[in-house]
C-alpha cells in the first residue's frame, strides 16, 4: 500500500511540472491569462523609482522585492535589488510573475 502512496505522489509532481510548462507555453504565445497587460506600462511609469513587487515563484510561492526599477517592456521588468547590506544585483523579472506593485 506504501508503495502506491510513493508512486501516487512521484505522479503528482511529475504532472505538476507539466502544468507549469503549459501555462508558460500558452503565455508565451497570447493564449493564456491577460493580466500582465497593463503591468508594462505601469512600472513603465515607475523606471527610476523604489517600488515593492509581489511575485508569485516557480512553486508556487508568494514573497515580496524592495527594488528599483531600471527599464521594462511588455514581459520583462529588468531591476536593481539589494541584497545584504551593500549588495546589489539586477534581476530580469518575467511580468506574467508579478502579483502586485507597491509605490513607494
Amino acid at each position: 500500500m506504501e508503495y502506491f502512496g510513493i508512486f501516487s505522489f512521484v505522479m503528482v509532481i511529475a504532472l505538476y511540472s507539466k502544468v507549469h510548462r503549459l501555462e508558460r507555453i500558452l503565455r508565451e504565445n497570447g493564449i493564456g491569462s491577460v493580466r500582465a497587460v497593463g503591468l508594462g506600462d505601469q512600472l513603465r511609469k515607475q523606471v527610476g523609482q523604489t517600488v515593492e513587487l509581489t511575485l508569485e515563484t516557480n512553486d508556487g510561492d508568494i514573497m515580496g522585492k524592495v527594488c528599483k526599477v531600471l527599464d521594462t517592456d511588455e514581459t520583462w521588468a529588468l531591476v536593481l535589488v539589494g541584497e545584504g547590506k551593500k549588495n546589489e544585483c539586477e534581476k530580469l523579472i518575467r511580468l506574467d510573475n508579478v502579483k502586485q506593485i507597491k509605490v513607494k
